[in-house]
């Protein structure tokens, strides 16, 4: 028989493992879920840390390797889900993974494919998506919706029945590192009544039937001359600014390129501001830039404010058809140190019809196929520092400035 306080010891020393084992799986920081194991299910080591902890304010950490089957939903804060190796979510025709109101959510490392949706944020909930592809999604490789917000870095989101990224019903987004979306049916990214922004960020939106859409009163912001936002060959227009939407560059660079209908829009009383040194490339669309429906476009730079040297600019050449048309009501303005270059279009530099305002300093226009000035139908133009070759305009356009237009002509 052993002596009573050996027992009592030994009782004590079980104890202590039981309790730093159940710690342990409580915790969650260590589940490793392998869905290559019919036995082990990434959905249910997801819902079995939310009943694990609750009312418990803790890191959780699950990492999870092979094909998974979705559909997965994580409601638990500060939750972060990680790919090991080939990390894959099969929404088998379901969401794949939704975070609903949870905070915190980190997701990292892993693929989400043939889902309704890939990823979508819902009520509120705040993620991050770090080094994720979305893709073969019916609807959304990734959606924020209902004032969800994200960051995302080193995101893919291609071949997706709808958009690649969505961001709707006052969502918002930081981009950071690469975005790419690519052959998405509809849109590469969608932004309607929401807000993304760009820091240092390097976006391609290719190969989509439209590139990029700020709709419906949304805002889009680009940070820093680091970033760069190139749309090129989608199927109709590279980037469109609609509906009282927003866009402003600060300094940063977008390229939009063999895009046939248009390479930028701007429409329906929405804006786009230059500003800050930032540069607008538009080369082989249909159109390279088109204002229309009583669009606003401001292309400015003032150092002393901005701290960026140089000049904002816009460069238009070789477009099949008009390097800039600025139509019904809309404004195309640049101040200080701002400039145009519009050249080698397979119709005209610069067309402005019904225009507003037109108001241009520091600019070339030169070398397009029919005119490099067209200004017709009421068009009011100040033109002042100007290098171009042939002009055209009509008995109803006024023309103030030093460029020695008279109209008619």
């Amino acid at each position: 028989m052993r002596p009573p306080v050996l027992i009592c010891v030994s009782l004590c020393l079980l104890a202590g493992v039981s309790v730093a084992h159940a710690d342990k799986d409580s915790t969650a920081s260590n589940v490793v879920v392998d869905c290559r194991r019919a036995a082990q299910s990434l959905s249910a080591a997801v819902d079995s840390v939310a009943s694990a902890n609750v009312g418990k304010a803790k890191d959780l950490n699950i990492r999870f390797t092979g094909v998974c089957t979705g559909p997965i939903v994580i409601t638990t804060d500060g939750l972060a889900l990680t790919g090991v190796g080939t990390a894959v979510i099969d929404g088998a025709g379901q969401v794949a993974l939704t975070v609903a109101g949870a905070t915190r959510v980190a997701l990292a490392d892993f693929e989400v494919r043939n889902g309704l949706n890939g990823i979508a944020g819902v009520n509120g909930a705040h993620l991050a998506v770090t080094d994720v592809s979305a893709r073969d999604n019916a609807v959304f490789g990734i959606t924020l919706q209902t004032t969800s917000s994200a960051v995302l870095s080193s995101v893919t989101a291609s071949h997706n029945g709808v958009h690649g990224l969505d961001l709707q019903t006052g969502s918002a987004a930081t981009v950071s590192d690469d975005l790419t979306t690519s052959d998405n049916r509809v849109f590469g990214i969608n932004v309607n009544g929401s807000s993304i922004t760009f820091a240092e960020a390097h976006v391609v939106a290719s190969g989509n039937a439209l590139g990029v859409q700020i709709a419906t009163g949304a805002n889009a912001f680009i940070n820093d001359s680091a970033t760069v936002v190139t749309v090129n060959n989608n199927l109709s227009t590279g980037l469109t600014v609609v509906s009282g939407a927003h866009m402003v560059s600060f300094g940063g660079t977008i390229n939009a390129s063999r895009n046939p209908v248009s390479g930028v829009s701007v429409n329906s009383k929405a804006g786009l501001d230059l500003d800050a040194a930032s540069t607008l490339n538009l080369s082989d669309n249909g159109d390279g830039l088109l204002l229309q429906d009583n669009a606003v476009m401001t292309v400015f730079n003032t150092p002393q404010f901005s701290g960026s040297p140089g000049f904002s600019t816009v460069t238009a050449d070789h477009n099949t058809r008009n390097g800039i048309r600025v139509l019904t009501g809309s404004t195309l303005t640049l101040v200080n140190q701002a400039m145009v270059s519009s050249t080698r279009n397979g119709l005209s530099g610069l067309v402005a019809d019904d225009a507003l305002a037109l108001t241009l300093v520091n600019s070339t226009l030169t070398g397009n196929a029919v005119k490099d000035l067209q200004l017709t139908f009421g068009t009011r133009a100040d033109l002042r520092t100007l290098t171009f070759g042939t002009v055209t305009c009509d008995a109803t356009v006024l023309v103030r400035g030093v460029s020695g237009i008279v109209c008619p002509r």
